[in-house]
């Protein structure tokens, strides 16, 4: 190995190295410090500490530190457990920011680590007692070590790239298919770059490859944070008034929008008898029926959380009939969701709507009619 490649594989790394804690010191310096920023914060930290390792083992390829077996002994077993780490947070973060089940309990969270704990106690193992399995006599790995090398980490990866793109393709994700489908990209994209590294050591590609992708993803995460209610990943307030500007310079025939006003019946009640986590849940169950009930491909919808237990949806259509049909598509499917659910109570919507124009002036008066039949709808359900 030529001196000039192992200083270029050097400051390609360092320059990765700073990407990340860049990322990080962004990740970190957010306002709502949530558990998935915490586990991106995990995922961050792992592959900087790849990087470092990476870094000490090119030098050593170089001669610039000692080619000793005890020191290729821990470089190979660090470089397994932190590539298997990364992965691991890599997969708890995505089950968490797409809330699967799994991985809500303790229980959940335990057994999603056994694989990384797993392979660095028999690593440690082998190479202290059967090191000639994991290293040849002249210093290299062996295809043994390969093959436990990488069977963790694609075990994580090929978890949540099926669990991303499954999910992806569910008809209530499809407000949030592109976020899900980055969290299945991510994986395969550095995995490539990783696959052609081996095959072309001169080219530090997986470091380049995940400073790139992550910085990529990080970018759609704050657009996320701007645009999209944090709890439901329902479009946020903001997004509402960008889209209803849009639709208001666009050309075409007025009179062709309907504002629906969803509210939850007897919210607060929730809240008080069964807790704050109760009620994010049942906001979240709103979420998914709104996402599937206007997951109709022929009715264009904007689905929007426009603050506490009230949401918006803007129907692209002229046929009233069709927006009765979607009211009671959403009352019918939340009811269903919250009993699939075993939820200790009872989950229901009042639902009013309103002609629209598709006119930015006549957005606030078409809101306001939607609000009064709302409150009719609410006073005539039964008690």
């Amino acid at each position: 190995m030529v001196i000039d490649y192992t200083f270029f594989y050097v400051e390609a790394n360092i320059v990765c190295i700073i990407i990340f804690a860049l990322l990080l010191l962004g990740n970190l310096g957010g306002v709502d410090r949530q558990e998935k920023q915490r586990l991106f914060a995990g995922t961050l930290i792992s592959h900087m500490l790849y990087f470092f390792v990476d870094i000490a083992w090119v030098l050593m390829l170089g001669g610039y530190i000692p080619s000793l077996r005890l020191n290729l002994s821990i470089l190979n077993i660090l470089l397994a457990v932190i590539l298997s780490t990364i992965t691991c947070f890599w997969f708890v973060y995505v089950e968490v920011f797409q809330g699967g089940k799994f991985i809500s309990s303790k229980k959940g969270r335990f057994i999603a680590k056994i694989p990384v704990m797993a392979e660095g106690l028999l690593m440690v193992f082998l190479f202290v007692y059967f090191p000639d399995l994991v290293i040849t006599e002249d210093n290299k790995t062996t295809a043994f070590y390969s093959v436990i090398f990488l069977t963790v980490p694609l075990l994580y990866i090929s978890g949540s790239v099926f669990a991303s793109f499954y999910r992806a393709f569910l008809k209530e994700n499809f407000a949030v298919k592109s976020q899900y489908m980055a969290c299945g990209i991510y994986p395969l994209i550095i995995t490539l770059f990783g696959v052609v590294q081996r095959l072309w050591i001169k080219a530090p590609l997986f470091c380049f490859g995940c400073a790139v992708m992550m910085t990529y993803f990080y970018t759609q995460s704050l657009n996320d944070q701007v645009s999209l209610d944090d709890l439901t990943r329902l479009n946020n307030r903001t997004q509402l008034k960008k889209y209803v500007a849009s639709e208001s310079t666009k050309q075409g025939e007025k009179t062709s929008h309907f504002i629906l006003m969803i509210d939850l019946n007897k919210f607060k009640h929730i809240n008080d008898q069964y807790g704050h986590i109760e009620g994010d849940m049942a906001l979240r169950r709103a979420a998914d029926a709104l996402r599937e009930a206007c997951s109709n491909k022929t009715l264009k919808t904007f689905i929007a959380r426009f603050g506490g237990d009230e949401f918006i949806v803007i129907a692209k259509t002229k046929d009233e009939e069709r927006v009765k049909q979607l009211c009671s598509a959403i009352k019918e499917t939340l009811v269903r969701i919250n009993t699939e659910a075993s939820a200790p109570y009872d989950l229901t919507a009042s639902i009013g709507y309103s002609r629209y124009s598709g006119d930015l002036a006549d957005f606030a008066s078409a809101l306001e009619k939607a609000d009064e039949a709302l409150y009719e709808d609410k006073k005539n359900r039964p008690s």
